[in-house]
């Protein structure tokens, strides 16, 4: 599955690299935007607060109306930047409550975790470091959130409890895609931010977990799988047969001159 997963998202980038493209340009301007205006009240910190918290709100209404056009591109379907922009208007209201909460979560540990580990007592390190894992949990099960609900379509408060139920039944998948986000991100700093970005790094959590859910439609389908071990046994090779038979396979020709292959 995490073959797959890997070379399906290589050919979804690689095919719409023009809209990752320019949806990352769209950010990159609204964040230069938003840095030219810190940078000039920089003196004066409420109003440097509110725009921070304000920059969240904005890229993360960015980010989520790409989500749509990820589900589409992660479903095989095609996908167009006028659609992107028509997708802005429906992400506001969850854009501004997921802003918020990493915001909050953000303030909280910048405040919490230095205070607790200031203490210098057992008491102190030890409150630090579980207010640490629990904003590392936190983080780990929130990069689902935007997949969940670009794909599910589920209202704040289910996608945000169904991330963490994601979470705590996939550990392992969720800390591979820390590291490959990780491996995305140093591609971005490479092309200062143009590709992949934040566009594509979307795309591969729509990606991941749309082949994971695979998994729930086929312990839905058989409730007689109670062991854990059982649970644990997902046949991927019969789950992701059409969708390998619609990735197909591609030869390094293909990439460069896609009409000669």
């Amino acid at each position: 599955m995490y073959l797959f997963f890997i070379k399906k998202n290589f050919f979804d980038g690689w095919d719409n690299m023009l809209l990752l493209f320019i949806v990352n340009l769209v950010m990159l301007a609204a964040v230069a935007v938003l840095l030219t205006l810190i940078y000039a009240v920089r003196n004066v910190m409420p109003l440097v607060i509110a725009l921070i918290v304000a920059s969240g709100m904005i890229m993360s209404l960015f980010v989520f109306a790409f989500g749509y056009s990820a589900a589409n591109i992660a479903n095989f379907e095609s996908a167009h930047i006028a659609d992107y922009f028509k997708a802005i208007p429906r992400c506001i209201k969850d854009a501004l409550f997921f802003g918020m909460l990493l915001g909050a979560i953000a303030a909280a540990s910048y405040v919490c975790i230095p205070f607790y580990f200031a203490q210098q007592s057992m008491i102190g390190v030890f409150l630090g470091a579980m207010f640490t894992w629990l904003v590392v949990f936190t983080l780990l099960a929130l990069q689902w959130f935007v997949a969940l609900r670009s794909l599910l379509h589920d209202n704040f408060k289910k996608c945000l409890k169904k991330c963490f139920l994601i979470f705590f039944d996939n550990v392992g998948f969720s800390v591979f895609m820390v590291f490959y986000t990780a491996v995305l991100v140093a591609i971005s700093v490479f092309t200062m931010g143009t590709i992949p970005s934040a566009s594509g790094i979307t795309l591969a959590r729509v990606n991941a977990l749309r082949l994971r859910l695979y998994k729930y439609d086929y312990l839905d389908a058989h409730r007689e799988l109670t062991a854990a071990k059982e649970r644990r046994r997902i046949p991927w090779d019969e789950l992701l047969r059409d969708d390998k038979e619609l990735a197909g396979s591609r030869s390094f020709k293909s990439f460069i001159f896609p009409w000669k292959d």
